[in-house]
């Protein structure tokens, strides 16, 4: 039986707004490590990965976020087989916004090695790994060249589209981790001048050096801001960093563009619809995506689905594995002991006939027991059955051993 199983809660921009999102983001943000959950907050979801008994996986992931049963608006549920596939296609690149982008996979493999650097559970250690493998490899073999886009890109396509003249133009960076990153490198290409602010001003300098640009700490955020046209603000600071005093005395002198594609966003609510200033979330973003080909995308999908299915077959075997070997050892005792038996009434065979005899008595065993086995590996939930037909013990927890 698989007592522990893979369990996935999801809120998505495509079912809950961005309002709910954050408020999301923070309940996850605050909560106390554990072994058995990975949490994953991006742009565009909030997402647990769990490993957890499966009848009681998806009350207790909303009771550890602090929700009443099925009262998560836009939330989506899944266990098993599909909740493996969920997390392909989110590796992958498949359930993105921008379909194959790499991003999201960065984002897990540091939301995996930060749970593998505090203890994780070995069945999310494991699925976790094999998603980022499934994810290489179809980077590789199936996502096109255009897959390369991403979030941050696609904001600095919608701020500069927004200017009259971007190449002559500066440029503020808010945020320095991988989304700033991205923006600020995109942004190096096609605007005049690029300034990077983050908390960690040493951060902001290593960012600014690779791409020719200027970074400096928050501390100096509103003197920046003054010679800004455009602001791409991609801040991790869980918090309003650009309030609305320093948006209203920067609008004063000339109009500003803003794309704010943190999650929760950067801005504060009362500064959003201030007057100079154009003003956009992450939310906004979602028509201007680059078209990936359909049979690309089904490739992936088949990929996802196949590589589910063995992941799931791979976990059906290992909870077999402890009755498999009792039933086995079981078998093989009672082997011995009869061929034993039988070997006293046949003292006056040879040493080669004995040999014969000892390898049918095995072959026998071995033939019997492989279609038992075969079926454990693939229904666990057989586990009790098996256990009370070959008159085993039972084990910890109910069980027959």
């Amino acid at each position: 039986m698989i007592e522990v199983a893979p369990a996935v809660l999801s809120v998505h921009q495509r079912s809950a707004p961005l309002d709910a999102r954050e408020r999301l983001a923070a309940r996850v943000g605050s909560l106390a490590p554990r072994a058995d959950v990975v949490a994953l907050a991006s742009c565009h979801r909030v997402e647990l990965y769990a490993a957890l008994p499966a009848a009681g996986a998806r009350s207790e992931l909303e009771a550890m976020i602090g929700v009443g049963p099925g009262s998560l608006a836009g939330a989506r549920w899944a266990g098993g087989e599909d909740a493996v596939r969920h997390i392909f296609r989110v590796a992958s690149g498949i359930d993105s916004v921008i379909v194959g982008e790499g991003q999201i996979a960065g984002q897990l493999r540091r939301a995996h090695q930060e749970a593998r650097d505090r203890g994780l559970h070995p069945l999310l250690d494991r699925l976790l790994q094999r998603a980022l493998a499934v994810a290489r490899e179809l980077r590789a073999t199936t996502w096109p060249a255009g897959a390369d886009r991403s979030v941050g890109s696609l904001a600095v396509d919608e701020a500069l589209a927004r200017l009259e003249a971007p190449r002559g133009s500066t440029a503020l960076v808010v945020g320095a981790g991988e989304i700033g990153k991205l923006a600020a490198r995109a942004l190096a290409r096609r605007v005049g001048r690029v300034v990077v602010v983050n908390r960690d001003a040493e951060r902001a300098r290593d960012l600014a050096a690779r791409i020719g640009g200027r970074g400096v700490g928050l501390d100096e955020l509103a003197t920046e801001l003054v010679g800004a046209d455009v602001v791409i603000s991609a801040a991790d600071t869980r918090g309003t960093v650009l309030t609305r005093a320093l948006l209203e005395a920067r609008c004063r002198v000339r109009p500003l563009v803003l794309v704010d594609i943190a999650v929760p966003r950067s801005v504060a609510e009362d500064g959003r619809a201030l007057p100079g200033l154009s003003y956009q979330d992450v939310d906004g973003l979602s028509a201007h995506r680059p078209a990936v080909a359909p049979e690309a995308i089904r490739r992936a999908e088949r990929r996802c689905a196949d590589e589910a299915r063995e992941f799931m077959r791979e976990l059906r075997a290992r909870a077999a594995a402890p009755t498999i070997r009792a039933v086995r050892e079981r078998a093989d005792a009672v082997r011995r002991r009869q061929l034993a038996r039988a070997l006293r009434k046949l003292s006056h065979l040879g040493e080669r006939d004995r040999r014969v005899v000892e390898g049918l008595a095995a072959s026998l065993t071995g033939a019997i027991l492989h279609a038992p086995s075969v079926a454990l590996r693939e229904e666990p939930d057989r586990d009790a059955a098996a256990r009370a037909l070959f008159g085993l013990e039972a084990a910890p927890g109910g069980r027959r051993r």
